[in-house]
């Protein structure tokens, strides 16, 4: 079995193996690796081993076609385990593999290895912006920061995330806000769901109408002080680069400035705005 794991790390790909190896494993497994690829090449992997048995005849094709067609994709492959017979199984199965292979007993060396050929990269050229965070509020000004910010991505095939930041606030204290979206509401959790999940399904037909629905743009709803979140999330996925719009929705200028400046101040990375 072949099982994908979520990693917040910019350039890294993992995924869990078990048990044998089949073909029918590598028929799901191989179009999402090579869409992978597509998007963001060349790439690390995080291979995890649990009880590995080996591959079927068909299966250890598969694995030899991969080695063959996508060996210069791959920078570092780390490989995960306990057992001396997995990675020997491990070993031989990667003779064509032309990406520098090795195998560790536990998750954050394995991660840290992997890092390190993101972090000579950085110290000796700059090879661009591996993930751009984009602030929405939908106005307008949004919507070129974020053309913007796919220009930017497209060279280095940079991840691209567009964040909503909603404000958490009281009902009772603040009815409206316009032409925003409903504010959450702190006492009613029931409520604050419903609502991210509304914005999350509103980011994503909004992109659809803009025309980027193909690339590939991850959305984030984020409920609490738009700065605070903005900042607080740049630090914890690896973003190196806000791109926020100068003015916002009308008649909230001095709001969304306020944000915009706030962020200059606080964020752990660079920040661009777009008039």
């Amino acid at each position: 079995m072949i099982k994908e794991i979520p990693l917040n790390e910019p350039h890294i790909y993992a995924f869990q193996i078990s048990g044998k190896l089949v073909e029918e494993d590598y028929s799901v497994f191989r179009p999402k690796l090579e869409r992978i690829l597509k998007k963001e090449s060349p790439l690390s992997l995080l291979i995890k081993v649990e009880d590995f048995e080996g591959w079927s005849a068909k299966a250890a094709w598969e694995d030899l076609k991969i080695g063959l067609n996508h060996g210069e994709d791959f920078l570092r492959i780390a490989f995960v385990g306990e057992s001396l017979w997995e990675k020997v199984m491990i070993e031989l199965g990667n003779l064509f593999m032309k990406a520098e292979v090795h195998f560790f007993d536990n998750d954050s060396d394995a991660i840290n290895w992997l890092k390190e050929v993101d972090n000579k990269a950085e110290e000796n050229e700059y090879v661009g912006y591996r993930h751009i965070l984009v602030a929405t509020d939908f106005s307008k000004y949004a919507d070129i920061a974020l053309k913007k910010a796919l220009e930017l991505a497209k060279p280095f095939s940079a991840k691209v995330s567009l964040v909503h930041a909603a404000e958490t606030l009281s009902a009772e204290l603040y009815p409206s806000i316009g032409e925003l979206a409903v504010p959450v509401l702190i006492n009613n959790p029931e409520q604050e769901e419903k609502h991210i999940a509304n914005i999350e399904k509103q980011l994503t037909e909004h992109i659809e109408k803009l025309g980027f629905a193909d690339k590939n743009i991850d959305v984030h709803v984020l409920s609490g002080h738009r700065v605070d979140e903005i900042v607080e999330y740049a630090g914890k996925n690896n973003v190196d680069l806000i791109v926020m719009g100068s003015h916002g929705r009308r008649g909230l200028a001095r709001l969304v400035g306020s944000s915009t400046n706030g962020v200059i101040n606080h964020a752990p990375c660079d920040v661009l705005t777009v008039v």
